[in-house]
């Protein structure tokens, strides 16, 4: 299901762009990504616990309404 998925959205990339313009992209995003994290890591962090915290309450809240959802307990 991932890989249909991310197949469907290449496609539209690949509408868009071509492969050199992506690989210059990713290129570029590869060497410029881990200095803006470390310029502003404490802002980043804080606003990657939020939006983990959003996610979390928000899969907790689809696993309850949701019929035949097995609830996922740690295993100790």
């Amino acid at each position: 299901l991932k890989l249909a998925v991310v197949m469907w959205l290449l496609t539209y990339v690949g509408a868009v762009f071509n492969g050199i313009t992506v690989l210059i992209l990713a290129d570029i995003l590869l060497f410029s990504v881990p200095l803006i994290y470390e310029k502003n890591k404490t802002q980043i962090d804080r606003y990657i616990d939020i939006a983990r915290t959003q996610f979390n309450t928000t899969v907790a809240k689809l696993q309850e309404k949701l019929p035949g959802s097995m609830k996922r307990c740690k295993a100790e």
